[in-house]
């Protein structure tokens, strides 16, 4: 059986002009089949609230996906930041990329919040073993980043329904902060586009293994 991994990142949104998910999705492009046992679909969304929950329909569609890995900016995410829980809630003050704010703090029926299933503890030991900066989070925001996370966990979207799913913030490219203001450069940390790649082939992996085991115990 190959598994169905979808991989999304996001474009830019206000306040960033750049993303370093969209960089991510680019570069991972023409390895799609490069994971034994799976096929990587790769997506880049809008920072739209309307847009969200009918792409991952359609993606449900298409793609079937086994495994669910959302990507996001986080400026302030020393490396990678791995999330470990989703709320439903949303910041009805905050524009999307459109200009629209979230329709309700609450974002669809379930829990007040819903883990995130990806092998977290075998990520974090991977991109350490590897020396990349990696972090754990409890609060992914009041966002898009935290919606897709939510909307990706709570099987309310008809046909998307990840046996393994989760995000992980990432901090800007150390090439991309010359498209900041310089105010906004201060202190931010930054990973090198190689660190990048290989941590994200270190999550891929390791939640392609984790789903593995999983399916042998079936």
């Amino acid at each position: 059986m190959t598994l169905s991994v979808l991989v999304t990142g996001f474009g830019a949104f206000p306040g960033a002009p750049v993303n370093p998910t969209r960089e991510l999705i680019a570069m991972l492009a023409g390895q799609e089949e490069a994971f034994p046992g799976a096929r990587l679909h790769l997506r880049v969304l809008p920072v739209e609230y309307g847009k969200v929950p009918g792409l991952l329909e359609r993606f449900g569609r298409e793609v079937r996906p086994d495994i669910a890995i959302h990507f996001g900016l986080a400026a302030n995410a020393r490396g990678f930041r791995l999330e470990s829980t989703a709320r439903n809630h949303s910041s009805v003050n905050k524009p999307d990329a459109g200009g629209a704010f979230a329709p309700d703090s609450r974002i669809c029926d379930g829990p007040a919040s819903l883990r995130s299933t990806l092998p977290l503890d075998d990520i974090a030991a991977a991109l350490k073993a590897r020396g990349l900066p990696v972090t754990r989070s409890a609060h992914a925001g009041g966002y898009l980043c935290n919606r897709l996370f939510y909307l990706s966990r709570s099987g309310s979207i008809d046909g998307f329904r990840p046996r393994l799913s989760g995000f992980i913030h990432l901090p800007y490219l150390d090439d991309q902060l010359g498209a900041l203001p310089p105010a906004m450069r201060a202190g931010l940390a930054t990973l090198t586009r190689p660190q990048l790649v290989e941590g994200a082939t270190i999550v891929i992996d390791r939640t392609i293994a984790a789903a593995g085991r999983i399916s042998a115990m079936d």
